[in-house]
């Protein structure tokens, strides 16, 4: 799993050939606890099919702003986004956040 820093921005996650998928979390809720362990689940198939960023909207709150407006998409936390193709092709949030529905669009 990549944890973003500080210091990145959109642009240094994508990557043409990858399917990406950002996961916004917030280590203050629970159930965004819940979804991130539904994730972590599936993290080593993950890993091998798609570039896996985790962002904390706590300490990273410009970030997760940024990523907002690049993929024009509401934040919510937790949420997971999935871009392949030059496009988004779902977000979704709290208990929406399948791991098979993302297994399915790898």
């Amino acid at each position: 799993m990549w944890v973003a820093t500080s210091y990145d921005n959109v642009n240094s996650f994508i990557d043409e050939d990858k399917p990406l998928i950002i996961f916004k979390h917030s280590y203050r809720c629970s159930l965004s606890s819940m979804a991130l362990n539904r994730i972590e689940n599936i993290s080593e198939e993950l890993s091998q099919k798609a570039k896996f960023v985790l962002v904390d909207v706590i300490n990273q709150r410009d970030l997760s702003t940024e990523i907002s407006r690049y993929f024009n998409i509401k934040h919510e936390s937790p949420q997971v986004i999935f871009y392949h193709q030059n496009e988004v092709q779902f977000a979704d949030s709290h208990l929406n956040i399948n791991s098979s529905k993302i297994l399915g669009y790898l």
